[in-house]
Order: structure tokens, then C-alpha cells, then sequence
């Protein structure tokens, strides 16, 4: 088993970039991954401290992402189960609480170092920033810092912590910590990514395998009915409504 350093992290992080077709400088498109992947996701309100949590099996690959939290911490979840998945050694399942970068459990934190170099590449990074702020005595700016987490998905927190990892924060930023909303918003940018979304929605192939089983006669039609109303789709209705444009 290795025991994995940040650098490793970095390094693991950067290879699985690659793997997933992703270059070193563009930002995750987070769905098209997770169908790729053929990780099945699950977004939805869940009750607690918990981000999200991870289910590998022999067979598949599941996530659940809590959608109570703002869309960029989502993200962050989103890199950290995959550390889980598919970098972690022995992994079976684990509730997480992602972005805390605690020490005191080796996986989470090896899980919250590697989603930070996952989603935010320090090639990309420098890429997206002026030359007289990277420059000797220059300063990253607060429009260059939320220009940054919109391109990357992530939260002011995330990025920050990236930031300085990097060594590109040569000053106090303590205050850009302070009302990120409105300040994302009085640079004209969304407020989304700073929102939670208390959402449901499915990722991945879910009503497919549902579908399949039925088509098999591996279970009932009213199972399978049940199945997809799990994921807030109504077949019986669907079939009504195409009835009616019949008539």
C-alpha cells in the first residue's frame, strides 16, 4: 500500500485528469465525468454535517452528493469521493464531510488534497491569471480570485486553500473571505455557485439497469414503476400523456 504525500496526491491527481480526458488546464465538466465514469450520483437534501458519501462494489461505483450545501462545496464533494472510488486502496464506503482537511483521518484528508488538485490544476491556475498579478511584488485580485472559482466551480474557500498551497498568496485574504455572494455578484457573475440547491436529480445509468431488469423479467412491472418513481419519473403518467396526444 502506498502512503500517499501531497505531492503523490498532486501527481495521482494529475495522471487521473488525463485518464478521464480532461487537460491540464480546463475546469471539470462534473456530469459528463460522473456518466463516463459510470459512477451512478444521486443529488439530493440530506440531513446532517455530512457532504456526501461513496459505495465501491465489485460491480459499480456510487455517490451521493448533499444538496443542502452550495453548488461549489457539491463540486469539491464530487473530486473527494472520487479519490475514494478510484485512488484509494481497499475503499468500500465512507460518509464524508469534504472541505475540512482534517489530519486526523488520513483518507479524508488525502480525499479533500486530492479533489483540490484534481478540480484546480496549478497549470490551469497560473493560465487564468494576469501576468502583473503572477509578476515580483504583483497581488492577486479579488476580480482574478471569483474570475477563478466561477471557471473552476469552486468555493472562495476552496480556491483560497489552493491558492496558498501554491504560494501565490502573498498577503492577508482574509477579508475575501467575507460576504463572497455579493461580491461575486458586484463583478457580475451568478450567485449560483455560492447557493445550495436542495435539489433531487440522478447522474448515471439508474433508469437504464432499472429498464434492463424489466425487460429481463428480473423484476415486476410494479417494481420496476416504483423504481423509476424513486427518481421522480412517472411512467404511468408519461404513458397518459402519450395517450392523449393519441387522441
Amino acid at each position: 500500500m502506498v502512503a500517499f504525500n501531497d505531492k503523490i496526491l498532486e501527481v495521482r491527481a494529475n495522471k487521473f485528469r488525463r485518464q478521464c480526458g480532461i487537460s491540464d488546464d480546463s475546469a471539470v465538466d462534473f456530469e459528463k465525468l460522473l456518466i463516463s465514469l459510470d459512477v451512478l450520483t444521486v443529488f439530493k437534501p440530506l440531513n446532517g454535517e455530512f457532504s456526501g458519501m461513496a459505495l465501491r462494489t465489485r460491480s459499480s461505483n456510487f455517490m451521493m452528493i448533499n444538496t443542502k450545501n452550495p453548488v461549489g462545496r457539491q463540486h469539491f464533494t464530487i473530486g473527494h469521493e472520487l479519490y475514494h472510488l478510484f485512488i484509494q486502496e481497499g475503499f468500500s464506503f465512507k460518509m464524508c464531510k469534504a472541505g475540512k482537511f482534517d489530519k486526523k483521518d488520513r483518507e479524508e484528508y488525502n480525499a479533500d488534497i486530492f479533489s483540490s488538485y484534481f478540480l484546480m490544476p496549478e497549470v490551469g491556475i497560473i493560465k487564468q491569471i494576469p501576468e502583473e498579478e503572477l509578476a515580483w511584488g504583483g497581488e492577486i485580485s479579488l476580480a482574478t480570485i471569483i474570475k477563478l472559482e466561477q471557471y473552476f466551480g469552486v468555493s472562495r474557500s476552496a480556491l483560497l486553500i489552493r491558492l496558498d498551497k501554491i504560494g501565490l498568496l502573498r498577503t492577508d485574504y482574509s477579508n475575501y473571505k467575507k460576504d463572497v455572494k455579493k461580491s461575486a455578484i458586484e463583478h457580475g457573475y451568478s450567485d449560483r455557485l455560492y447557493s445550495k440547491t436542495d435539489e433531487f436529480k440522478v447522474v448515471g445509468n439508474y433508469g437504464i439497469k432499472a429498464k434492463e431488469l424489466f425487460d429481463k423479467d428480473k423484476i415486476s412491472e410494479s417494481h420496476y414503476l416504483s423504481l423509476m418513481f424513486d427518481i421522480n419519473i412517472d411512467i404511468d403518467n408519461l404513458n397518459n400523456k402519450e395517450d392523449d396526444k393519441e387522441i
